[in-house]
């Protein structure tokens, strides 16, 4: 077979390095520009319809000094609730499928916990409504059975619908995420300890949760700011009282104040980052997808 000539060989070349860094182009001008934009944008000045350039910190002193700054502490701790009830229904499902199930058919199982992201986002949290609400199917269960004389309001219009509604729907997350961490652990290792005679509790503690401690922090993350920042939530399922920080942004966009939407958007970005830098510092996020030998 004769050699390639020189320019179409180079042409290759060419093509293969500019289809690896098309990835690293896009995600710069549509992700971390855009990102940086908004920490520049939050210090401008606002305007009758938009905004200016300027250096102020008024934006900031309008969310740290008002009830904003409230409102979204008030939705950290729901997410921090949601987030360690998903880890008691989710992270067990993830050991479960690696553990019991045959490994023919784990990302077949693991699958049916993406399918419900292929509906709307919307449409999953408006439909939770009919299932929550003072004559929903819950309440009618519970009343058919005898467990409760009068429905439950508190499932529906208050903290609580919204952490029903965030770990209902950000639960494959850790499912996902903690699976991906279990899977990296060879099933020998389960082994060893069924053959040492460890009990059941004893491998989850001192095996399981510090080997898969990276991919339950990452499926945490992911849901903590999701509840955070999904307006949907609490508008939908929280009632007029409940906000969180993406309703506040959505809030200040519709007064047409960029730049307190822009802050809130910063404030945002430095916790997640804030929370990624703690999470590599102690699990080593990158163990996720790294075979332990």
């Amino acid at each position: 077979m004769s050699p390639l000539p020189l320019s179409r060989l180079r042409w290759q070349r060419a093509a293969a390095k500019a289809l690896f860094l098309s990835p690293i182009v896009f995600m710069v001008l549509f992700f971390a520009l855009p990102l940086a934009l908004t920490v520049v944008w939050s210090v401008f000045e606002r305007t009758m319809f938009w905004m200016k350039p300027g250096f102020t910190l008024f934006s900031y002193e309008n969310f740290f000094f008002s009830a904003r700054l409230e409102n979204f502490l008030g939705s950290m701790m729901h997410s921090s609730v949601s987030v360690v009830v998903a880890f008691l229904f989710g992270f067990p499902v993830a050991v479960f499928i690696r553990r019991r199930i045959p490994q023919v058919a784990q990302h077949r199982v693991i699958l049916l916990f993406i399918l419900p992201f292929m509906v709307s986002e919307i449409i999953r949290i408006f439909a939770l409504r009919p299932v929550l609400q003072r004559t929903g199917l819950v309440n009618s269960v519970l009343l058919e059975l005898g467990i409760i004389t009068e429905p439950i309001t508190a499932i529906l219009y208050t903290p609580m619908g919204v952490i029903i509604g965030e770990v209902l729907s950000f639960l494959p997350f850790i499912v996902f995420a903690g699976f991906l961490a279990m899977e990296a652990v060879p099933k020998y290792v389960f082994e060893i300890c069924d053959d040492l005679g460890a009990r059941p509790h004893r491998v989850f503690i001192d095996v399981i949760l510090p080997l898969a401690a990276p991919g339950i922090f990452a499926g945490a993350v992911f849901i903590f700011v999701n509840g955070l920042g999904v307006a949907l939530l609490p508008n939908i399922l929280g009632g007029p009282g409940a906000v969180n920080a993406g309703l506040i942004a959505t809030q200040a966009i519709s007064a047409l104040d960029f730049p307190l939407a822009m802050a809130v958007n910063a404030i945002m970005m430095t916790t997640l980052l804030g929370l990624l830098y703690i999470g590599h510092r102690l699990f080593d996020l990158t163990r996720i997808l790294t075979p332990i030998n």
